[in-house]
């Protein structure tokens, strides 16, 4: 089989061909339906800072098994995924690398998984309490993401800022109780926190990529408050926190979705006919709300998904046909600020 496939070189992407094989012990065959852009990430992968070019890129896609390979149990043909796959029509994935997408999901929607549960991964972190004032600081597709999933974690109010008034439009249809403009509305977010009456905020996650709104969160979080840095920067002076986050007993969290484990198999002692138990001939999925991996909340940002409580479809800016990829990524290495969220669409 043939198949396209996105290759990032230093300042552009092309699309090139190659054959695959069948499908080998512990593999699915997929057929893509949707990929997304991830402008940060991405636009330093073209930049040669993230590994040596020339590479795949691409690492969200929302695709159908189309043939499963020996010793794979979890997927059938015809069953929807998502997986960390680069951009391709149709690829070859470990079945480990996929997370099932329950049936009738919005698959263009799903193809933002990845994005979507590191803003999940956020909240659990955050530990958000129903009814906290809580702040997001940047509106881009993953703080934008992270916004609504703290309405839904009971965020109350919840206040959003951001440089673009077309992304804070975005954050007023979809329920924030304050949308703020720091460059146009100078004092209007100090004088919001004022208003709440709790000396600060006690969540604040700043989701910009700059260091002067990091700065800021360390002033305007309340005492034993949380700082949630979705967001590195590269260069540029540390930030300063000695008085203003250490004196007030307020912690600041990292956000790197890698820091916890993807999945988790668990062993289990059984009785096989006599006495004493023994381990079990095989690892099973491990499901407990004590302990949420990336797949698990991968799993929950679907079903919210499915089920409407996250709608990420008013944050799509763009649609690219597979075709049109190199045009996509012009806009990616120009950090164009038109592109918010980008869908690539794979299936005709």
């Amino acid at each position: 089989m043939i198949t396209q496939y996105a290759v990032a070189e230093p300042g552009k992407v092309v699309l090139k061909t190659k054959e695959l094989a069948k499908p080998g012990p512990g593999q699915v065959l997929l057929e893509a339906e949707y990929s997304t852009i991830s402008m940060g990430t991405e636009n330093a992968l073209m930049g040669n800072h993230i590994v040596p070019l020339p590479q795949p890129i691409g690492y969200s896609m929302a695709a159908r098994v189309i043939e499963v390979g020996p010793e794979v149990t979890d997927f059938k043909v015809g069953d929807p995924v998502v997986t960390t796959g680069q951009h391709a029509q149709f690829l070859l994935m470990d079945a480990k690398n996929c997370t099932p997408a329950p049936h009738g999901v919005d698959m263009q929607q799903a193809a933002f998984f990845n994005l979507a549960h590191t803003g999940m991964y956020a909240i659990r972190r955050t530990g958000i309490k129903l009814g906290e004032p809580t702040l997001v600081m940047g509106q881009g597709l993953v703080g934008a993401i992270t916004a609504q999933l703290a309405r839904l974690a009971g965020a109350m109010p919840l206040i959003v800022t951001d440089l673009d008034d077309r992304r804070l439009d975005n954050a007023r249809k979809m329920g924030v109780q304050y949308a703020i403009n720091p460059k146009t509305q100078p004092g209007e977010l100090e004088r919001v926190i004022e208003s709440i009456g709790w000396g600060g905020i006690p969540v604040i996650f700043e989701a910009t990529g700059a260091r002067k709104p990091l700065d800021q969160a360390f002033e305007l979080v309340s005492e034993r408050g949380r700082v949630m840095m979705m967001s590195q920067v590269h260069g540029g002076d540390a930030p300063q926190y000695d008085n203003n986050l250490m004196q007030k007993g307020a912690t600041l969290i990292g956000g790197y979705i890698n820091s916890k484990p993807f999945a988790l198999k668990r062993a289990d002692l059984t009785i096989k006919g006599e006495w004493p138990p023994v381990m079990g001939d095989n690892l099973v999925r491990y499901v407990n709300s004590d302990t949420w991996t990336s797949d698990e909340d991968i799993r929950v940002i679907l079903n919210f998904i499915k089920f409407g409580s996250l709608n990420i479809t008013p944050l799509i800016s763009h649609r690219f046909e597979f075709e049109e990829i190199s045009k996509a990524y012009d806009m990616v290495w120009n950090l164009d600020p038109n592109l918010l969220g980008g869908v690539i669409r794979w299936k005709k």
